[in-house]
């Protein structure tokens, strides 16, 4: 079986600073055609921040989609031409006046490809030390910085105020090293 499908027309809605929302008319496999919408989304990276204590750092920003502020790991977008570990670094370092001493590549993956081109690269990072004189947080954020053990971010998911993919997948990341290191967290 091939899977594709032939794109017959294309129209940008709406280009914005952060997306660009596209219809377009498509012909699938059955010679039928169909409508797509699809959000094309700079790339991301998100960072999972483990400090010396085993406790992920996360922080806690409004998130208008959805009219709450949720508990997450330090995330952001990569610049145009941006390598994607320097903009994990400077997002680390704008969100929570952190750097790290050790960096590591984990999984990268589209976030919801049924409609969004987004594409998240995450990074875990130990050696944590603050920064006397960090870069600034974006004008546009307001957040807090916490640091919670695995049982404590396991309650904060449990309770919905960790709701994110990115973070229930850094969660489910520092248990799995608590486990290998023989700590339960």
């Amino acid at each position: 079986m091939e899977f594709g499908e032939k794109t017959l027309s294309s129209e940008v809605i709406y280009e914005g600073s952060l997306l660009t929302l596209e219809k377009q008319t498509v012909e699938i496999f059955n010679g039928e055609k169909a409508n797509r919408e699809i959000i094309h989304h700079a790339p991301a990276v998100g960072i999972i921040a483990i400090d010396e204590d085993q406790r992920l750092v996360l922080v806690k920003q409004f998130r208008k989609a959805i009219e709450r502020p949720i508990l997450e790991i330090p995330a952001g977008l990569v610049d145009p031409g941006e390598d994607f570990l320097a903009a994990a670094q400077r997002e680390l370092e704008e969100e929570t006046q952190l750097q790290a001493e050790d960096w590591q590549t984990l999984d990268k993956f589209y976030v919801s490809p049924g409609y969004l081109d987004e594409y998240l690269q995450i990074y875990s990072c130990r050696g944590l030390e603050t920064v006397s004189n960090p870069r600034p947080q974006d004008a546009d954020e307001h957040i807090e910085v916490f640091r919670l053990s695995l049982s404590e971010a396991k309650q904060a998911a449990a309770s919905g105020e960790i709701c994110d993919m990115k973070t229930i997948y850094a969660i489910q990341y520092l248990e799995k090293q608590l486990l290998k290191e023989g700590n339960h967290g």
